[in-house]
């Protein structure tokens, strides 16, 4: 079969809905998730799926691809993908897809392929993925799987609930950008004790304030609005499969995930002393400074969520974290992220320590970070593309400790006494991901017309596409 082989990414896949996938491709996608997983003795496979237009359809011809070749199936509907993976440890079915485009726009679509309990196809499991749907090589079962749907919702929040127990009442702002949060993470805080205003949480598959991504400036400067309007103690923004979160504190600071991750290594490392704590290598220093502060075992590795859970197989990290909002809480929950989880797991130390967010933030080194900027590059000279700009770094900071080994993956971390900065390409679509920051405005400042400069010396660089594109400016 045909099919555009740039949807098959580092960790999942992606394309644009009614072009690059469409019924007939979804189902052969199906076809051959089930032909991989059957091989290895994988005889079931759950099902779920966020808010996109066209999510229902393609689960539904993903489980018809699935049953074709012999597999059961389960399907437990529209739901976070945190809760799919929470659901293959509560039904006991170690394999699936989740049918999402995470932050991609709304004209695309796509899957996280689980292959165990918290695992997904990365890297080279997508490319036998790939090659199977192009061969089809894949046969029909002798008989076909058994389909069965599941309500798995309240037992998912009931775990949790038991988990994460709130002594303080909180007023929160939950601003969903229109996705599948927005008909989820509200009942649960309710659940939780909270008095919850909602912003934005009908579903409406257009995203019609743009993509909810909790990265960008649009969505955090929103939310820092309506929770002033409010008066309430927090603000959280959620992506469309609502694994990663974003937040703002009770007086409308937007806080970087991060500084975040900061504090939940704090709130580990009590729980779990002298533990590894691994976080990626877009994050800020005062990750570093507290991990080893709090007595931690810092552990630095390549963006992206699945490589980070898989390198955890190894180091057994008893938390990772990334600046996009992923959280894995893998010595208390799974090892697998969930926006929800994080959202409780924040209020509950916020409870237990009995401070405000913004009271928690003030006590972290402060450095002056630009937010997780974006610009395009197309597919098929990014990765060529950074290479270049690290030989370039590297001449032009030779006082930097330079990070281009496996633990950047993708990219380049140039590490000073007072500031970084990083120029990476992403696995998820046609663009380049840069982050700087300093303890001081005037380094900052050198940085931001520094990279800005450069960037604009290499043609390969598509300025029409972008995000937070102005903090260069």
């Amino acid at each position: 079969m045909k099919i555009n082989p740039n949807m098959f990414r580092g960790y999942d896949l992606r394309g644009i809905a009614g072009q690059d996938l469409t019924p007939e491709i979804v189902e052969h996608l199906g076809r051959a998730h089930g032909a991989y997983l059957k091989r290895r003795g994988i005889t079931k496979a759950l099902v779920s799926r966020d808010s996109r237009l066209t999510s229902a359809e393609y689960s539904t011809c993903l489980i018809k691809g699935l049953n074709w070749v012999g597999l059961d199936t389960v399907d437990i509907g529209l739901n976070l993908v945190g809760t799919f993976y929470w659901a293959q440890y509560y039904l006991d079915i170690k394999s699936g897809a989740f049918v999402t485009a995470s932050h991609n726009p709304a004209e695309y679509n796509g899957f996280k392929f689980a292959i165990d309990f918290s695992e997904t196809l990365v890297s080279d499991g997508i490319q036998e993925l790939k090659r199977l749907v192009e061969e089809e090589n894949y046969k029909r079962g002798e008989k076909p799987g058994q389909h069965k749907v599941i309500d798995i919702r309240q037992a998912y929040f009931n775990d949790i609930l038991k988990r994460l127990p709130l002594e303080k009442k909180f007023k929160v702002v939950i601003d969903a950008s229109c996705a599948t949060a927005g008909v989820i993470a509200p009942e649960l805080l309710r659940q939780a004790g909270c008095e919850v205003i909602e912003k934005n949480c009908q579903l409406d598959p257009s995203f019609p304030l743009g993509t909810p991504d909790p990265t960008e400036m649009v969505v955090a400067e929103r939310l820092s609005k309506e929770v002033i309007t409010e008066g309430a103690d927090l603000g959280f923004s959620y992506d469309p499969d609502g694994d990663r979160i974003g937040i703002v504190d009770d007086k409308g600071g937007i806080i970087w995930n991060d500084v975040l991750l900061a504090l939940f290594a704090m709130d580990v490392l009590n729980d779990h002393p002298g533990a590894k704590i691994m976080f990626n290598t877009l994050c800020s220093k005062v990750v570093t400074d507290i991990i080893i502060k709090s007595g931690g075992q810092p552990f630095m590795w390549r963006t992206g969520h699945s490589f980070l859970k898989k390198k955890n197989q190894e180091i057994k990290a008893a938390f990772i974290g990334e600046l996009s909002g992923h959280f894995f809480f893998s010595a208390d929950f799974y090892n697998h992220d969930d926006g929800l989880y994080s959202t409780l797991r924040l209020l509950r130390y916020l409870s237990r320590t009995k401070q405000t967010l913004a009271q928690a933030v003030s006590s972290l080194p402060k450095y002056i970070s630009s937010p997780e900027i974006k610009v395009g590059c197309p597919d098929e000279v990014k990765v060529g593309l950074v290479k270049i700009i690290a030989e370039k770094l590297r001449a032009d900071y030779p006082e930097a400790e330079v990070i281009d080994d496996q633990r950047a993956g993708d990219g380049v971390r140039l590490e000073m006494a007072d500031s970084m900065f990083v120029v990476r390409y992403s696995q998820n679509g046609p663009y380049l991901t840069i982050k700087f920051e300093s303890l001081t405005k005037k380094k900052y400042a050198e940085l931001k017309s520094y990279i800005n400069n450069l960037l604009h010396n290499y043609t390969e660089i598509d300025w029409s596409f972008g995000v937070n594109v102005e903090s260069l400016n």
